[in-house]
């Protein structure tokens, strides 16, 4: 997760479900997404989890809410999944990249983030 504000470029307008999977271009079917998470998720509209090795549906940012499946460790560096579906989208969706590490802690003492 990244505040495109301080990005250096616009993010990438997401197809939650690819088109290659039947989904469609509707605003409802679309979400802004940075550079990292999206080439991570690909066309995938599931993953697993790491905790129980079984394949659930990645978090969908138009039909659930991220503090049901996400919250930050103390340090705002990392983000944890609290659920199946938030753990496997942390670990599809490389949402703790090193690059993301890294630039997490700029952020804060910029005045950024969170």
């Amino acid at each position: 997760m990244a505040p495109q504000t301080i990005c250096a470029y616009t993010f990438h307008l997401e197809h939650i479900i690819p088109r290659s999977a039947g989904g469609n271009n509707s605003h409802d079917n679309r979400a802004l997404s940075c550079w990292n998470c999206n080439s991570s998720k690909s066309n995938r509209v599931d993953g697993t989890d790491p905790d129980s090795g079984v394949a659930v549906s990645l978090f969908d940012p138009r039909k659930q809410v991220w503090s049901d499946h996400f919250k930050w460790d103390s340090s705002f560096t990392l983000i944890l999944g609290t659920t199946a579906c938030g753990r496997a989208t942390v670990a599809q969706l490389d949402m703790n990249a090193y690059s993301q590490q890294v630039a997490r802690p700029l952020w804060i003492a910029s005045g950024y983030w969170p």
